[in-house]
């Protein structure tokens, strides 16, 4: 326990340094010293209170909404911090393909907040995992670069072994709700020491229809979880 304490200290020195030698830049305006300026954040789309427990898209019933009340899915509730679009879009992207772990440990203080907003009660927190391929061509799973530091902000287990991609699966883009969940059926593989009895929360970067949380979700239900919840940082509307 104290090994593992000593090398996040080390860690996290080492990306304060990083940020003091290297200082990031507005991905909005390019001014130096932080990721959004406030002045670009007040262009950030907000997702509302709101919102469909199933998509996060706006709805004025509690619940779900029309479109979702016909898909029922296997976890407990979804948020997300705010649309996919302007400069959060090209956070996400500094985070996917440029190999910054500052922009990571940044956008968690994003999905802290949501998570405070939300009644949910997590035991522990799971990246979505991405194949091999991916993570040999990328050096590193973006989703983790997310989760980690969102289990120190909070104070839950940090555990991505607890679910596995075995299954490579072809692009989403452009596949429609059915076909998504056909795609990414079975890739996933959850294991139950780790999330037998447990209330789970799923976080990734970006949430498009849905299919890949449910896929996942699934999966640690059928492995014995209590309860999951779903939380990535960004939303595409899809309706």
């Amino acid at each position: 326990m104290k090994n593992s304490r000593f090398i996040k200290s080390i860690k996290n020195f080492s990306l304060s340094v990083l940020d003091w030698v290297f200082p990031p830049a507005c991905l909005g305006c390019g001014q130096e010293g932080v990721f959004i300026c406030s002045k670009c954040f007040l262009d950030v789309n907000l997702i509302p209170a709101n919102v469909c427990n199933t998509c996060g898209n706006f709805t004025s019933k509690k619940g779900f909404c029309p479109h979702c009340a016909r898909y029922p899915v296997s976890y407990a509730g979804f948020r997300a911090f705010a649309c996919y679009d302007g400069v959060i879009r090209k956070a996400i992207q500094q985070l996917k393909y440029h190999n910054d772990p500052g922009i990571g440990r940044y956008l968690a203080e994003f999905l802290l907040t949501t998570y405070q907003r939300t009644s949910w009660d997590a035991d522990l927190i799971v990246p979505i995992p991405i194949g091999e391929t991916k993570r040999e061509q990328r050096g590193y799973n973006q989703s983790e670069r997310l989760a980690e530091p969102l289990a120190e902000k909070i104070g839950l287990k940090y555990q991505p072994e607890a679910l596995m991609r075995i299954h490579e699966r072809s692009s989403q883009v452009g596949l429609s709700l059915d076909e998504r969940r056909a795609n990414i059926r079975d890739a996933f593989r959850a294991r139950s020491k780790y999330v037998q009895g447990k209330n789970v929360l799923l976080v990734d970067d970006v949430f498009t229809s849905g299919a890949t949380m449910e896929a996942a979700s699934a999966e640690i239900i059928q492995a014995g979880a209590n309860k999951v919840w779903c939380l990535t940082v960004a939303k595409v509307n899809q309706y």
